[in-house]
């Protein structure tokens, strides 16, 4: 009997085969069966473009009138036009995405515009029951005490946000369908694979997540409006009609949720888009009673709800926006660690990859922006006057004028990828001084536009503008601190230093305590200090900036020598252009003298920059 022989050539070439897709049987699956989100999410894009036109319709309608014929005044234009826009960019978003293929995003967007579309439609049934008390100042102001009756355009409204929460939820059930399908959640670096887009995104954009969706829930307990007109009756939420209460709840809980669901969610693309949908839907509320208590009128403004709710929804808009494209860059940066393992080599330290260059050019150029504002907001009129009335003098804006300066100068390194991972934790903690020096000057114009015929300057405007340019500058910057601790070996980068974070906290609570008192005092006045309620904004802006020095004093004691170094000279920088504010602004006082917070902010300074030389010194990393 001969031997069986072979050809192992088709073995060896086995190796190198490509896969072959198995193609499924004829009849396997039925209708029913189909995995494909599409039918879904169509039939959702639908429902949301009825909800949107019907949004538009009813205001040209008109959504009440009185019983006796007497008129009814005309909300806030502005307003109005962002309550029919926000569902309007709701459905050319999601349609957007659907051509381009981004189905599970635009499902997600719709099914988190939804959730909080319910809080609307408890809303509307209020305007239905008792349009008076309703207080939807975007739609129209009453004149007076005469009775209101709903006209068909409160009942479109109505239609048109349930379709919004119908949306939602075809949305939602196109999400589940996708997630039944190949490739959700998919991911670059196999161990990202079915991670929960907390994880993937990081610790700081997931916090920031989820603090926005806790000052949703937060705001929408708070009234949005602030009234001394006798026929405009605010009252705290929990007192208002059941409707309005409800409401209002509903959307602030919708928001959390959906804030909850998208950092548990698998896909980035799902949280992503659930997040901005949540966003725009707080915006809705928040957004649309901002500008309507700020437009509506006389003896009307808007409310700490209007302004926290407004924070809460651009802060979740502008975090989902980013989820996706920060997941996606860290799952590469995570398979190129990876394949250094594997191949023996090792990240070099100190060389910042392309997507850290990015984050610090953005961080960069919004710092320069934060500090171009500041310089020249400080040097325009901060406010402006009724002819023959001589414009009241702000004394602070000398302060924002250093401020900015010192904001440009230290945000121009981050333009350049030679210097910018080496000032880049100046720009993360000096952001909150510009911010504190800022607050003291939006004080003093809140306290003159109550003289009369005092209004807002184009100044002040700018340094708002500026403040906002800030913000954004430390968020950037915190967001290239995370890239670049992923293009380094941070392995070993695990301890605290004791005698550095010692040394740290004992300056920053000092500081911390120089910022709560005042730092002088005048037989008419007393500068910001904790001890007067209530307090204004440049109390605020002090106390947000002791809170990010005793934090920077803890991150310094566990961040790379040079890193914490950097960090506490920028909170002793922070404490110093504050201190300034003495000789600046004390002339505002009849007879000044020094106050009980100069000595302990002086200490603080001086212990902050010992521990930053402590931290320059140190070799165990």
């Amino acid at each position: 009997m001969p031997t069986p022989t072979f050809d192992d050539s088709s073995a060896r070439g086995s190796e190198r085969a490509e896969p072959q897709r198995i193609r499924p049987q004829e009849g396997e699956f039925g209708r029913a069966d189909d995995p494909s989100p599409t039918p879904r999410i169509a039939l959702a894009v639908v429902l949301a473009l009825i909800a949107a036109v019907a949004a538009v319709v009813a205001q040209l309608i008109g959504v009440v009138r009185s019983v006796d014929g007497s008129p009814v005044g005309d909300g806030a234009m502005v307003a109005a036009i962002l309550a029919g826009a926000v569902p309007v960019v709701v459905v050319i978003g999601a349609a957007v995405c659907v051509v381009g293929k981004r189905v599970e995003f635009a499902a997600a967007l719709l099914a988190g515009y939804g959730a909080v579309a319910l809080g609307f439609t408890l809303l509307d049934v209020a305007l239905l029951s008792d349009p008076i008390d309703a207080n939807r100042l975007e739609l129209f102001r009453p004149l007076s005490a005469a009775m209101l009756d709903a006209t068909p355009g409160a009942y479109v409204l109505l239609v048109g946000h349930a379709v919004s929460v119908l949306a939602g939820v075809a949305g939602w059930s196109a999400v589940h369908r996708a997630g039944l399908g190949d490739g959700y959640g998919h991911s670059v670096y196999s161990e990202h694979v079915g991670r929960a887009a907390a994880g993937r995104v990081g610790p700081l954009l997931a916090g920031l997540l989820g603090a926005f969706g806790v000052l949703a829930a937060v705001a929408a307990f708070a009234s949005l409006y602030r009234s001394s007109d006798p026929v405009v009756i605010v009252t705290a939420v929990v007192e208002s009609p059941v409707f309005v209460a409800v409401g209002s709840g509903v959307v602030g809980i919708a928001a959390l949720v959906v804030a909850a669901s998208a950092l548990a969610a698998l896909s980035p693309q799902v949280a992503s888009g659930a997040s901005v949908g949540a966003g725009l839907g707080v915006l809705g509320f928040a957004g649309v009673g901002l500008l309507a208590g700020l437009g509506t009128g006389d003896r009307v403004d808007a409310g700490l709800g209007a302004y926290l709710g407004t924070v809460a929804g651009l802060g979740l808009l502008v975090c989902g926006a980013v989820i996706a494209p920060v997941a996606a860059a860290r799952d590469r940066r995570a398979l190129e660690r990876a394949q250094q393992r594997e191949t023996g080599t090792r990240g070099v330290r100190g060389v910042a990859g392309p997507g850290t260059t990015r984050w610090h050019a953005a961080a960069g150029t919004a710092g320069v922006l934060s500090g171009v504002l500041f310089v020249a907001g400080s040097l325009l009129p901060i406010l402006e006057t009724d002819s023959g009335i001589a414009a009241p003098q702000i004394l602070a804006t000398r302060v924002v004028l250093v401020a900015g300066f010192v904001m440009i100068l230290g945000s121009v390194p981050l333009l350049f990828s030679e210097f910018a991972s080496a000032a880049r934790p100046f720009v993360s903690m000096f952001w909150l001084g510009a911010v504190a020096a800022a607050a003291a000057v939006l004080q003093s114009v809140v306290l003159a536009e109550d003289v009369e015929g005092v209004s807002t300057g184009v100044g002040a405007l700018a340094i708002i503008a500026g403040v906002v340019a800030a913000v954004t500058t430390g968020l950037l910057a915190l967001f290239a601190g995370s890239a670049e601790r992923d293009d380094v070996d941070t392995s070993q980068d695990a301890a605290t230093d004791g005698p550095l974070l010692g040394t740290a906290l004992l300056g920053a609570v000092l500081l911390a305590v120089g910022l709560a008192l005042p730092l002088y005092r005048g037989s008419d006045l007393t500068a910001a200090t904790v001890t007067e309620f209530p307090w204004g904004w440049d109390t605020w802006g002090q106390m947000l900036l002791a809170v990010g020095v005793v934090l920077a004093a803890v991150v310094a004691a566990r961040a790379r020598p040079a890193r914490g170094s950097v960090l506490l000279g920028g909170a002793a920088v922070a404490g110093i252009v504050y201190l300034a504010s003495w000789p600046l602004t004390s002339a505002r006082a009849t007879d000044p003298e020094m106050g009980p917070g100069v000595v302990p902010s002086v200490v603080g300074i001086v212990v902050l920059a010992v521990a930053a030389a402590l931290s320059a010194r140190r070799t165990d990393r």
